[in-house]
């Protein structure tokens, strides 16, 4: 298998506590309970209580509100995990843009020329609205991570991408299952709250700076890099890709995860 051995730790972290709460670095000051309701998260998984219901509130968000979400405040696509995501993609391939949101992905690829055979999907009708409106020439469709195999069909296309989007699913596997198959040379996974090494072993640990209203989950890496061995699969990590806004979460960074069933791809 290709992969690394590095651990991603927060600056200013360790690696038996690997997060960072309430710095001037934070997007927003902590609660007064930040910390308790982060031993909350962690004791939840140990127990495995975690919740499993989806949590689809981007529907309620205003029309204003998705326009500008990843437009504006240094996530759009100059952000430097859109350009490591272009630069991953080859001139002429075909796309899938999983949670494509209002269209920024598709815009980063086409000032490249990279777009003439993009697809993007969404569960929001207003995302995709909003997308269609912005980027007429663009296709955009309404979908979920969860079951491309039966809207598109295994190894339908040539990238798949999927940013920011596991973190807000009650786990990483069904939509990271879906997209590897769908995807016919790589699945680009693009994380804004980077997987690492967890308390306790748990496999993932909710940071709620937007509960109950979306998942926040940070995963363990292990477990990824054990489901992705169990599928018999190629991978790299690539950590450092851009700063992350994770409510009062600080020193967050985008990483990307690119898997292969082919090992050359890494060569």
């Amino acid at each position: 298998m290709t992969r690394d051995g590095k651990l991603f730790v927060p600056q200013g972290a360790s690696r038996f506590w690997p997060f960072v709460v309430g710095t001037r670095w934070a997007c927003s000051p902590p609660p007064w309970n930040a910390q308790l309701l982060l031993c909350r998260s962690i004791l939840e998984g140990v127990l495995g209580i975690q919740p499993t219901g989806p949590r689809e509130n981007w529907r309620t968000l205003h029309r204003d509100q998705l326009a500008n979400l990843m437009h504006e405040g240094g996530a759009g696509m100059e952000h430097p995990s859109r350009t490591f995501v272009a630069s991953q993609i080859r001139e002429g391939e075909s796309v899938l843009d999983v949670g494509c949101g209002a269209g920024v992905g598709y815009k980063a690829l086409a000032a490249l020329g990279l777009e003439s055979r993009y697809v993007g999907i969404d569960s929001s009708e207003q995302s995709i609205e909003i997308a269609r409106d912005l980027y007429p020439v663009g296709d955009f469709r309404i979908g979920s991570a969860t079951s491309l195999i039966s809207e598109f069909g295994r190894n339908r296309f040539d990238v798949v991408l999927v940013r920011h989007v596991l973190e807000h699913l009650p786990d990483f596997e069904p939509a990271m299952n879906e997209a590897i198959s769908v995807s016919r040379r790589l699945a680009l996974f693009v994380f804004f709250l980077t997987p690492r090494s967890l308390p306790l072993g748990v496999r993932k640990v909710d940071l709620r700076f937007n509960w109950p209203v979306f998942y926040t989950y940070v995963y363990s890496r292990r477990a990824i890099n054990r489901f992705l061995t169990r599928c018999g699969l190629h991978w790299r990590w690539y950590d450092n890709l851009g700063i992350s806004r994770a409510g009062w979460f600080a020193d967050e960074v985008n990483s990307a995860l690119v898997v292969s069933r082919d090992q050359s791809q890494f060569a």
